[in-house]
């Protein structure tokens, strides 16, 4: 028997023919395209969506992402971030308006009539974009994730329902403008496996002596906020910050104008690392909320020594094993107020 006989028996033995390891860090197998939806010429429609998605027949699911200033920012910021995501079998779906309210509390009626909107048109508007029409979305199952103000968005909204998310990405979120979504001290009214990314540097300063995350409001808040019942994992990517997986146009803007802390000794190597880093941690809590078995994912999520970029991690799991997809709202409590526009 030669060798090649050899290894083949092997390969069968073990059931791991056609099998391939995963590797959220590199860029999944499959073709994505990315499809732009303006809104000033799609009626009834109140936001513009860049969306990144698979080409390959099949059904996907769907991340909507809220990005940083609340949704003010363009997709095509974060666009090598959200295509390495789409590559992997997951569709993202970024919302944002130039023109959208200062206050991240004014955003919620758009975000939830783009949601209404998508439910509607978004799938038959992709196909006649050039999208084929074997590829399907899975609108039933959401997870939404959310960048710096972005993350005050989602949990605003997700406090007065949970519609269909099944599960929420906080990338170093941020509370507060004119008001907040989260009291310190109290609980959110909602349940929702969650994944919490936060940067090392969210808290240095940036332009005006003024972090673009400072730690009173932003990281810790959201994820001590969290229902004590809820799986969540935090990882804080020790050496980057704010904005620093930002493609690499407009995280060059923001060094200029030295908007917010960043790592100013990283290479465009090691920045590029981290943005496959954010999208790779996404990957992997998108594809554990909905499997079955996760073994090979959970220690892209628990295990700092697998992690692509230096990181400290900590997470509260009172089920065990993968994210369970789902979410449980209640009313909140006459005490805790939704909002508050006192000091944090």
């Amino acid at each position: 028997m030669s060798l090649i006989d050899v290894l083949v028996v092997l390969v069968v033995a073990c059931g791991c023919q056609g099998q391939e390891a995963f590797q959220p860090y590199e860029r999944g197998s499959l073709s994505t395209a990315r499809v732009q939806i303006g809104s000033l010429l799609t009626i009834g429609l109140d936001e513009n969506l860049d969306v990144w998605l698979p080409t390959d027949a099949g059904t996907y699911r769907v991340f909507y992402f809220l990005d940083g200033f609340g949704g003010s920012i363009p997709g095509e910021a974060y666009a090598q971030t959200m295509e390495h995501i789409a590559s992997h079998g997951i569709a993202v779906v970024v919302l944002w308006k130039i023109a959208a309210p200062i206050d991240p509390e004014d955003k919620v009626p758009l975000m939830i009539s783009v949601l209404e909107w998508a439910d509607a048109h978004l799938e038959q508007r992709l196909h006649n974009s050039g999208i084929n029409d074997t590829v399907h979305l899975d609108l039933e199952n959401l997870v939404v994730g959310g960048h710096s103000a972005g993350s005050h968005v989602l949990v605003s909204y997700l406090k007065n329902t949970c519609g269909k998310v099944k599960g929420q990405v906080f990338m170093s979120p941020v509370d507060g403008l004119f008001t907040y979504c989260i009291t310190p001290g109290h609980t959110l009214n909602y349940l929702t496996p969650t994944l919490h990314l936060a940067a090392g540097l969210d808290d240095v300063s940036g332009v005006g002596d003024f972090p673009c995350a400072p730690d009173a409001i932003s990281n810790d808040r959201f994820y001590d906020a969290l229902d004590p019942s809820t799986q969540r994992w935090s990882i804080n990517a020790t050496e980057f910050g704010h904005g620093d997986f930002l493609d690499p146009s407009y995280l060059e803007v923001l060094e200029v104008l030295d908007f917010c802390g960043y790592n100013e000794d990283a290479t465009p190597d090691e920045f590029d690392a981290y943005r496959r880093y954010v999208a790779g941690q996404t990957v992997t809590f998108v594809k554990a909320l909905f499997s079955d078995t996760c073994d090979d994912l959970m220690p892209y999520l628990e295990d700092p020594s697998q992690m692509l970029v230096n990181t400290v991690e900590k997470h509260s799991n009172p089920l065990g094993g993968c994210p369970v997809a789902g979410c449980s709202w209640s009313p909140p409590s006459t005490t805790i107020p939704s909002t508050s526009s006192t000091t944090p």
